[in-house]
């Protein structure tokens, strides 16, 4: 998946990917699941040229977001994808929505798919 982003980059879609950096940021430390869903979905870099490798991922993404994801984008080279809900009824809800369109839509088979609720308190020693 590597070999698939461009060697060069449009001085517009780094400027447009850093805000989106900075976006992700804030929306983690503020511990806004919104902001870090719509940061995590507005990916002009990687998912326009790594998305069309996927079978079924503009179906995926846009069923996701349909059923209340706040973003939803590719996790990894994308053997993963990844969407950001508001709790877990909505994430069961964007679970199945996800899997149905890569069945439906990119005829594949879904490995696993689950709803995980992220750590709030962040790194420590245990």
């Amino acid at each position: 998946m590597r070999a698939a982003l461009p060697p060069t980059v449009p001085f517009s879609v780094a400027v447009h990917s850093a805000g989106a950096g900075g976006a992700l940021v804030a929306g983690i430390l503020a511990g806004d699941a919104a902001l870090v869903g719509a940061a995590l979905s507005d990916d002009l870099l990687v998912e326009p040229v790594r998305g069309p490798l996927i079978p079924g991922f503009a179906a995926v993404k846009a069923a996701a977001l349909a059923a209340g994801a706040f973003g939803c984008t590719i996790s990894g080279a994308g053997p993963t994808c990844v969407a950001v809900v508001p709790d877990e009824a909505t994430g069961k809800a964007v679970c199945g929505a996800m899997s149905a369109a890569f069945i439906k839509d990119g005829g594949l088979e879904v490995g696993s798919a689950r709803v995980a609720a992220l750590d709030p308190v962040g790194v420590r020693v245990v």
